[in-house]
């Protein structure tokens, strides 16, 4: 752990309670401990870059933000990455997924960095769900008329087919690939795009090495930042090819989970 720079944690499943809360508190603590060691805390996250910052609006500062699974990186409030699909590339993904199999038909979201934006037809109980982890989301009508970068579509599928439906979206089309953040939930991010991909451009930014990163994970959107990672901290409730991969498996994410292990990584004599 000596070589220790960055601290990076999913959030939804891993460092958030089943009721989206976290331990403020100890955060709060924790964050000034991390700073004078220094390191760095930062979320990597498959939800917006605008939605972390929400979350974190108190330390926000004192951290940085690897969102939309690995498309956009930020810190001290500036953009360092984004990576987006063109119009025409969101247009061809929006076709596919109304006529593949298990197609969610209008019940999608497409994230921007100022956004998110949902189609004419989108059911009432997709939308309100959605709302809980996107601010700010709009209508549109024409994708022309969205000005913002078209970072990502976040939808669902059947749970019992959503690894046959990721595969569908990523074989179907070369320049996107699919990734679960959840049991049903789906995001379609530009190929090559990754947790890791993230990380990478972050640590990139400080000079630092994939040996210098610990992750804490859950999910299968966490898998690739598992395998990139110098130390990889699996929650108890992960999904099990994420455990099999941890070099620790912690307490589960309503126990605290990553912020009880920061802290004892901090205190650890041969820190």
């Amino acid at each position: 752990m000596k070589d220790l720079k960055l601290f990076a944690t999913d959030m939804d499943g891993t460092f958030l309670r089943n009721d989206h809360s976290y331990n403020h508190k100890k955060l709060a603590e924790l964050i000034p401990r991390i700073q004078e060691k220094g390191l760095l805390f930062a979320a990597s996250s498959g939800r917006s870059l605008l939605g972390l910052t929400e979350v974190f609006a108190q330390y926000k500062e004192h951290m940085a933000f690897v969102a939309e699974n690995g498309g956009v990186v930020a810190y001290k409030g500036e953009v360092l990455f984004a990576k987006a699909l063109s119009v025409a590339q969101m247009q061809e993904l929006i076709d596919a997924l109304q006529e593949m199999p298990f197609s969610p038909q209008k019940n999608y979201l497409i994230s921007g960095l100022k956004g998110a934006y949902y189609p004419v037809g989108v059911s009432e109980d997709y939308l309100a769900h959605a709302k809980l982890y996107y601010p700010n989301c709009q209508l549109f009508h024409d994708l022309a008329e969205i000005d913002d970068k078209l970072l990502k579509i976040t939808t669902n599928f059947p749970e019992e087919h959503v690894r046959d439906c990721e595969r569908w979206v990523t074989d179907r089309l070369d320049f996107v690939r699919a990734t679960t953040t959840g049991f049903t939930s789906i995001d379609i991010v530009p190929n090559g795009i990754s947790k890791a991909s993230g990380l990478a451009h972050l640590l990139a930014h400080f000079n630092w090495l994939p040996e210098n990163l610990a992750v804490f994970g859950d999910q299968m959107n966490d898998l690739e930042m598992f395998e990139y990672a110098g130390s990889a901290y699996a929650v108890s409730n992960a999904a099990p090819e994420i455990l099999a991969l941890a070099d620790k498996v912690i307490l589960s994410n309503d126990e605290d989970a990553v912020l009880v292990e920061i802290e004892q990584i901090l205190t650890q004599k041969n820190y």
